[in-house]
C-alpha cells in the first residue's frame, strides 16, 4: 500500500486498462492468449455476478484498435480512446469527441500538423492513422523519439501552453493540455453512471497518473514509471499482462471481502 487514500468500501464495478505497458508490452510484441481468456470470462461473470467487475479501457489508442480489443475481450463497456478525448460505446457503436474539442481546438491541431509535417515528417517519420484529437508521429530507424523530442518541443511551444509533448519507445504524442485521462475518466463516470470510486485502474506511464488519482483503488505493474507507482494502492512485483491480470484477481478478492460483509447479501 503506497497511497495514503483508504481504499473503497464499495464494490468495484469497472475496471479501466490502459493498452500499452499494461495489458501488453506494446507494438512489437502478441497479446496474451492467457490474458485475452480471463478478461473475457470475467466481463461474461460481471453481467450476472456484482463480485465481478466489468473491465475496460483507456489508452492512446485510436478508435478502431479500442473497438476490436473490446470484441476480443468481450467488452460490454464504454472505452476510451485517443487518451481520454474519444470514447467509444459499443453498444450504439457510437464514436463521440470529448465536450471540450470543439472547432477551436480542431483549428489548433490543424495548425499543428502543418507545422509538424513541414518540419518532422519524413520516410522515417510518419503520423499515426486515426487519431482526430491529438498528433501522434510514429517514428523508426535511423530516428528516434528522444532525438526528435527538442524539434517537437520546440514547435508545441509556438502555440503557447496549448500542448504538451510525450513520449514512448516508438512514438511523439502532441496532446492537448487540458484533455487528458483524467478528464476521460470523468466522462467515462457520466456516461456509465459508474462513480470514480467504483472505478479501479491500472496504468504505467505519467499520463496515466490524471486518471489513476480519480478512481477508487489505483494499481501499477512492475514495469511503471516511479510517479506512477507512488499513487498506487497496489503494485505487481509481475509486469504487463501477467500484472494486470494479478491485479483483476486482488480486486475480485476486494469486491468478495465488501459483498460478504455486507448485511444486505447475506441469503
Amino acid at each position: 500500500m503506497n497511497d495514503p487514500r483508504p481504499l473503497p468500501d464499495t464494490l468495484i464495478r469497472l475496471l479501466v486498462f490502459d493498452i500499452d505497458g499494461c495489458l501488453s508490452r506494446g507494438s512489437f510484441s502478441h497479446f496474451s492468449a492467457e490474458m485475452i481468456s480471463r478478461l473475457r470470462e470475467v466481463n461474461s461473470l460481471a453481467t450476472r455476478d456484482p463480485i465481478y467487475p466489468a473491465i475496460t479501457v483507456c489508452t492512446g489508442r485510436p478508435q478502431p484498435y479500442v473497438e476490436c480489443f473490446l470484441q476480443m475481450i468481450g467488452g460490454t463497456m464504454p472505452a476510451l480512446c485517443e487518451g481520454g478525448t474519444v470514447l467509444f460505446d459499443p453498444h450504439t457503436h457510437g464514436v463521440y469527441t470529448h465536450q471540450n474539442f470543439g472547432l477551436r481546438e480542431e483549428r489548433l491541431l490543424e495548425a499543428l500538423r502543418h507545422e509538424v509535417e513541414r518540419e518532422l515528417v519524413n520516410d522515417a517519420v510518419m503520423f499515426e492513422p486515426g487519431k482526430v484529437t491529438h498528433l501522434t508521429l510514429l517514428v523508426t530507424p535511423p530516428y528516434t523519439p528522444e532525438e526528435l523530442l527538442p524539434s517537437a518541443l520546440q514547435i508545441a511551444q509556438r502555440f503557447g501552453p496549448e500542448f504538451v509533448v510525450e513520449t514512448t519507445r516508438i512514438c511523439v504524442h502532441f496532446l492537448f493540455r487540458h484533455l487528458h485521462k483524467g478528464t476521460g475518466v470523468a466522462w467515462l463516470s457520466e456516461r456509465t453512471g459508474i462513480a470514480p470510486n467504483e472505478m479501479a485502474g491500472m496504468g504505467d506511464a505519467r499520463p496515466d497518473v490524471s486518471f489513476l488519482q480519480l478512481v477508487g483503488i489505483a494499481a501499477a505493474p512492475s514495469n511503471a514509471h516511479d510517479d506512477v507507482k507512488a499513487i498506487a494502492h497496489f503494485v505487481s512485483e509481475k509486469s504487463d499482462a501477467e500484472g494486470a491480470l494479478e491485479f483483476v484477481d486482488w480486486v475480485i478478492a476486494h469486491n468478495r471481502r465488501i459483498h460478504n460483509n455486507d448485511p444486505s447479501s447475506v441469503g
